[in-house]
Order: structure tokens, then sequence, then C-alpha cells
């Protein structure tokens, strides 16, 4: 592919990538980068790529910065008896430091970025060297004092000599000055040995040895006799010292060269990591996305741009105009025609460009793009005349795609720019279709601009080949450099001459020599283009008034779940209105009882029967939640309709009363069943409390169905007294344990089923109960803690022990 490579400018696009590394082992590795043919190695890329860009979107960087090159360094590791510099040795470290910041960085990134964590993960834990090494060397790179104690201890020693030295000059000073022998008052060093400046003419007044001459020669630096033997020391503390820091080098390199090969895999991972960031820092950039790799032979891209014509008039403060299309295995060919200047090259290039970045796995500039894998891009586009090859520029086209038919390999992309031309339009009409044919019928996709009608004709009537066209408009005389799929392009070519200024006479005169069937296929070609613009209007107009319908639709939905959420709140207001009432005037009865037994008895009646009724009402409630949801899913006019209050209607006085009747007793205000119908007297039941009544005392107000009289007979147990409009069925219910298991229900099933459990539990007087709810994200502990925090059976919970299931149950103490 490198000719195409070429062609296409990929290069360049490197150019970019090579602005956004960091680091020169990232610049090392943009020199190789390019498409490959592996699917496998190319979504894998592109996919690493995807996660680079997610990270550096949370608004992160890696820390890259400041990194030199470390291969000179980790060459010299390859010598033996040679030490590094310190300067090296803190390049290396900076690359422990580097490497030990991502190995972190991505060690808990492993289900949002897997890729990357899988580069990273290799890195070598080389920390503790790093600890060991680190503020040995300054910043500067002067090996500090207490990289060894050997180095301390001279450096201690110089130190102290340097300040006795000091002390005997500063002494000379004084009295040389006294006798107006000085030059200046200053000590400096000449030859690593401390001296002072004594003017020359009076040099004897400072017994010495002469270090130099100024530059004047007025003055001499002259090293006293006093401090010859100080200065001797001096000197040999130095090479000590020099011995020492050579000493700690060598071991440090040591050190370092014991890794070399860790350090070797540090440099490779920080290089590639620098890469992928480029990558993605490229693709931000470009407002690019990750393409679908496909084997089916499509080529989809929508919104697709030309990354550096886009750079290019950015910088110029324009915008791109992007391109759209789909080719597939069954429709191969594409033949994109219409005026010069129009972007018909750019189409092609665009194709080939963003087909090498995604074999590369660089994201593409465009709004969706399914790419296949294709082993070669061939081009021949451009000018390929070459005048010290001796060919023509048609000759030179030909040699170029006689190469490409010698090398075709699908599957491959072809991409011919003005195939045929330079020679007689006739002839080259026809050489273009013969290979346009000859690469469609060898299975390669091929994408070609053309003016010659032959090749628009060919697009026509040939299956598998799609005609384009980039657009022209006639009014303004100017191209929108849009592509328009299914429609072949006029070339335009005498109103682009008229347009920049070619005499009339010449225009017109051209106009009248165009044969009559070039005219009339010109003229075609443009009554299909108004035709095409008619079509678009209307596709528009038909969008338009889609949107509108689906927004009223929408709107529609709104109002109906609204209509339905309010249905569903008052239902349940009402609901929890009626068990109060019921409580209520439960309570005022059990009031009204003067023996202490039965008052007990009734009130822990009165109870279970509020709960029971507080179950069924959830019960229902929830049958109404489901209806409502099943009603939203029904078209309009088949759901629930408004639910209006019922009028209160008095039911009529029977002729007489039954068992099972509910009745009124009126002197007392309260309901109750009819339990035994006596000649005199009437048996009511209350509750757990009988009642013998008159039947001019009582008032008839409902009576069962076969069905639940049926049932109520079966049990032994008369049906519930409720308030009027409300009705329950209930069914018998074995012993209750003292566990439940919740694991496996949402939060809003298991509260609903720990609370009916606690009230059931309850009522069958349980003291303990053991709740197991699991510990999972901890959602359903937390949900049910709470429900038991304020639950009126319960007196204190706490977790199980270990035995008893440890965090995932909890136990609860149920009030007496």
């Amino acid at each position: 592919m490198q000719d195409a490579i070429l062609t296409l400018e990929f290069d360049q696009l490197k150019a970019m990538l090579l602005e956004r590394v960091r680091t020169p082992l990232g610049r090392g590795l943009v020199a190789g980068v390019g498409p490959s043919g592996d699917p496998a190695s190319i979504v894998q890329r592109l996919r690493e790529t995807s996660e680079g860009v997610a990270y550096l979107q949370q608004g992160t960087a890696l820390d890259l910065h400041d990194l030199p090159d470390p291969e000179p360094s980790l060459a010299k590791l390859r010598i033996v008896d040679i030490a590094l510099d310190p300067l090296e040795i803190l390049n290396l470290l900076r690359l422990i430091s580097i490497a030990s910041g991502l190995r972190e960085t991505f060690r808990e990134e492993e289900a949002r970025l897997p890729l990357i964590c899988q580069m990273t993960a290799p890195l070598p834990n080389l920390r503790p060297l790093y600890q060991r090494m680190r503020g040995r060397i300054s910043p500067a790179g002067e090996v500090e004092d207490f990289a060894s104690p050997g180095l301390r201890e001279v450096r201690y020693q110089l130190g102290r000599l340097r300040a006795q030295i000091q002390k005997s000059l500063e002494s000379i000073l004084k009295r040389a000055d006294e006798a107006h022998a000085l030059r200046d008052e200053f000590i400096t060093i000449r030859n690593d040995r401390y001296v002072i400046p004594v003017r020359n003419d009076n040099r004897g007044a400072v017994a010495g040895v002469v270090h130099g001459m100024s530059s004047s020669g007025q003055t001499a630096f002259v090293e006293p006799l006093e401090t010859i033997e100080q200065n001797n020391e001096l000197v040999r503390l130095r090479e000590l010292e020099q011995a020492e820091v050579a000493k700690v080098l060598f071991q440090m390199t040591d050190e370092l060269r014991a890794e070399r090969e860790s350090l070797t895999q540090m440099a490779t991972v920080i290089g590639e990591i620098d890469l992928l960031s480029a990558r993605a820092r490229l693709a931000i950039d470009q407002r690019a996305i990750e393409p679908r790799v496909n084997t089916n032979g499509r080529l989809l891209l929508r919104d697709a741009r030309h990354p550096l014509l886009e750079a290019n008039l950015r910088q110029a403060g324009a915008s791109i105009v992007p391109i759209s299309f789909d080719m597939d295995a069954e429709r191969r060919v594409m033949v994109v025609s219409g005026p010069n200047a129009g972007g018909k090259t750019v189409v092609l290039k665009t194709v080939g460009l963003l087909v090498l970045m995604a074999q590369a796995g660089l994201h593409v500039p465009a709004v969706d793009a399914d790419l296949p894998v294709f082993d070669q891009v061939l081009t021949d586009i451009g000018d390929q005349q070459s005048i010290a090859a001796n060919l023509s520029t048609f000759t030179a086209h030909i040699a170029n795609i006689r190469e490409m038919s010698d090398r075709l390999a699908p599957p491959a992309l072809v991409l011919l720019d003005e195939v045929g031309t330079g020679t007689d339009p006739e002839e080259g009409s026809a050489l273009a279709v013969a290979m346009v044919d000859y690469f469609r019928q060898h299975g390669a996709h091929v994408v070609v601009t053309t003016h010659y009608s032959g090749l628009k004709v060919y697009a026509t009537t040939t299956s598998g080949v799609i005609n384009a066209s980039v657009e022209f408009d006639e009014r303004t005389l100017k191209p929108t450099y849009r592509l328009l799929t299914g429609l072949a392009g006029a070339s335009s070519g005498i109103e682009i001459a008229r347009r920049f200024g070619l005499p009339t006479e010449m225009t017109e005169a051209a106009a009248r020599r165009v044969l009559t069937a070039s005219a009339e296929a010109s003229d075609y070609l443009r009554r299909l283009k108004e035709q095409y613009d008619a079509q678009q209007q209307g596709l528009a107009a038909l969008e338009e008034e889609r949107a509108a319908v689906a927004e009223k639709f929408a709107r529609l939905e709104l109002e109906f779940l609204e209509r339905d959420r309010t249905r569903e709140a008052t239902f349940r207001e009402s609901m929890k209105q009626q068990v109060a009432d019921f409580a209520a005037r439960a309570e005022r009865f059990a009031a009204t009882i003067e023996d202490a037994a039965n008052e007990r008895r009734t009130r822990r009646e009165i109870e279970r029967r509020t709960v029971e009724l507080k179950a069924e009402a959830a019960t229902l409630a929830r049958e109404v939640r489901r209806t409502l949801d099943q009603s939203a899913n029904r078209p309009e006019g088949e759901g629930l309709g408004p639910v209006e209050p019922l009028a209160p209607v008095e039911p009529a006085e029977p002729a007489e009363l039954l068992v099972e009747d509910r009745v009124r007793i009126l002197s007392l205000g309260q309901e109750g069943v009819v339990e035994v119908v006596g000649p005199q007297e009437i048996v009511v039941r209350i509750g757990a409390l009988r009642f013998r009544e008159k039947r001019d005392n009582l008032r008839f107000l409902e009576r069962p169905t076969p069905a639940r009289r049926g049932r109520a007979g079966s049990t032994g147990k008369g049906p519930v007294v409720l308030p009027r409009g409300v009705s329950v069925s209930l069914a018998d219910t074995s012993a209750i344990g003292s566990e439940l298991n919740v694991i496996g229900r949402t939060v809003v099933e298991a509260t609903a089923a720990v609370d009916k459990f606690l009230d059931a539990a309850w009522l069958d007087h349980h003291d303990r109960l053991r709740i197991v709810h699991g510990v999972g994200l901890g959602a359903l502990k937390r949900a049910i803690a709470e429900l038991l925090s304020h639950h009126p059976h319960v007196a204190s919970f706490h977790p199980a022990e270990s035995a008893e299931g440890g965090q995932g149950a909890t136990i609860v103490e149920l009030r007496k």
C-alpha cells in the first residue's frame, strides 16, 4: 500500500499524530504507524483508541511529560564496567516513576479500560529500587552527600578544610592590605588552589607561589606559603571525593543494569501508551468516531470529512462539506461525475484516507462508518506525466493501471481519478468502461471519477454500479461540494467557462458545436437533477409532518400516563382512608365493651383484621397499578376511562334476613354479620362478640354471593366487617414460620414481603424472626433496616451471628 500511502497523503496525517505525542519513545513509534490487513488487530487498535478517548474525556491526562529519551542510557547498560553519569541515572529514575504511575493508575480500571490495563499490566514493579535511589542525585545532576557514608565523611572534611584555608587567607589579606600590596581584597581559585590577588609591582610583599597573571599583567595570583600544605590536602580530599562519587555512580549503575530488561519493557510500554494517547487526542480534535469493521464488503460513510482538508479550512475560517454514501458486496462500484472543481477528487481521497486510517487503528472523522478490511488500496490519482521516463500523461496512467491490474488481489479498494483521459474522447470513454468493469469483475471495490457520458451510462445500466455526482448550483454556477448518490452529474464545462469570463463568442460557438446527442444527454441529466431536488423536498416535507405527528402522539401518551398516575394516587388515598375509618370505628366500638377480657380479645381481633385489610388493600393497589400499566400499551380509546365515584345506594330491605347477611345494629351504630336467625331474636356477630337483637333494630346492608357464602362456611369464619363500599376476600393461611428469605427480589418487593411477614408473625405470637437478604451491594439490607427501624411490631433488630448468616441476615425481636 506504499503508493496509496503517498498518494493519499497518509504521511501528513502521521505528522498531525506526531504533534500530539509527548515523549521521544512515542515519536519513535509514530514512524511505524500504518494500515494493517489483520481484522482482529485492527479492531483491537480501534478499541484501544476508544478507551484512550474515554479516559482523556474525563478531564484527566497521562503524566508523560519531561521524559528524555532513555534509549542511550539503556544502551550503555549493556556495556559492563561502565557507569552512567548522574543525569542519565535521573532519566532512568524518571522512567521508573512514570511506569509506576501508569501501573497504579490503570490497575483499578480493568472493568472500564480493559485493553489499556492489558497494556500496562506487564509493567514490572521497580518501586523499591526507585525508593532506594531517589534523592541520591540532585535535579542538577550532583551526587548528594548522603549517597554513601564515605562521600559524606570526605565532604565534611573538605568543608572544614576550606574554612581553615579561608581563615588563613583572610589573615594574610589583612597583613598585605596594610602593606598596600593587594590589588583586590578577595580570595579566588586558580588551578584548583586558593590564591589571593597581589599587585605585580609589590609581589614580594606576599611570599608564595604565583599561579597566574591577570590579562593586564598588573595582578599576580599568589598562593601563600602558609596555605600550600592546606591546599595540597584540599586537592587530596577532592580526589577522594571524586573516587567516592564514582563509586556511588558505579553502584547505582549496577543496580539499574540488573533491571535492564525491566527498564526496556517499561520504555516499550510507555512509548505505546504515549502513541495511544496521541491517537486519542487526534480523534478528539477531529471529532472522529470508532468505525465498525466488517467482513461482508459493506463500505458505509455518513457525513465523512477529509481530515487534512478540514484542518486547512478551519485555519482559513471555513467549514468542510461532508460526504455520505453506502456500498456493499453487491454494489461495489461507484462512478462519480460532475463539474470541474466540484470535489470529485476529494471524494476519492476521503474514502481512501479514511480506509487507511481505520486499518491503522485511528478513528475516522465521520458520524457513522462501517468499513471492510482491504488487503490492497490501489490508486491512480493526479498527473502521472514523467519527462524523465519519456511518458505522457495518458501513457503514465495506462502504465500505472496495468501495474494495478497485475497486482490486484481482492479484497482491494481501487481509486481511479479521471480514468481514460489524455486521448481521443471516444476511445478514452471505451477504455474507462473496460478498466472499471475489469476491476469490478475481479471482485474489487472501485470508486472512479469521470466526465465521460459513456461511463455514466455504464453506471446506469450495469447491475452493482452506483451513479453519484458532486452537486452544481445552476443559479450561482458554483459547486456545493455535496455528493449525491444515485444520480449522474453534468460536467457544465461551458457554464463554468462563462463564469470565468471566457469571451461570449467562444462559449456560444462551443455550445453550437456540442453534438445533439450530448446536448440531449446533458438536458436529460439536468431534468433528473430537478426531479431529484423535488423528491428531496417532498421527503423533507414528509419528515417534518412525521415529526409533528410523532410529537403529538408523544404528548398524548404523556397526558395519558399522568392521568393514570392521578387515578392510582386517588385510589390509594381512598383505600388508605377506608382502612383508617375502619380502624377508628373499631376502636370506638372496643371502647364500649366493659368486660376486660372481652375487650382484649376484641382489640386483638381488630388489630388482626386491620393487618389483613392493609394487606388486601396493598394487593388491590398493585392490581390497579398493573391494570393501568397494561392499559398504557393499548391503542387510544381502549385504555381505562376516568374513575367516577359511585353515588351511595341504599340496599332494599329483604323480606327476611339470612345467615351471613351483613347488617347494621341501629342502637350501637355498628355493622355485623347474621349468625343465627331465630323466631324472636337474631344473633349478630361483631368481631368476637355476639349480640341478640330484634329485627326492628337491624338494617340490612349486603348479602354475600353464593361463592363467597360457600367459602365462608367452609372455613368456619364469618366475613370481615368492613366499611360500606369495601369488600375483601380472605383465604386460610397456614401457620407462619420464623424465617423469611427475600434474596433475588427488588427493594420494593422485599420490603412489602417483610412488612406482611412482620404483621403475620406478630399475630401468630412469634418472638424472634430471621430475615435473609444476602450481602450483595447492601441495597436490600439498608431498605429492610429502614423499614424495621420504625415498624410498630419491632422491638429491636441486629445482624445475625456468623452461624445464622452473618451480614447476610437480620435478627428481629418482636414486641410482646
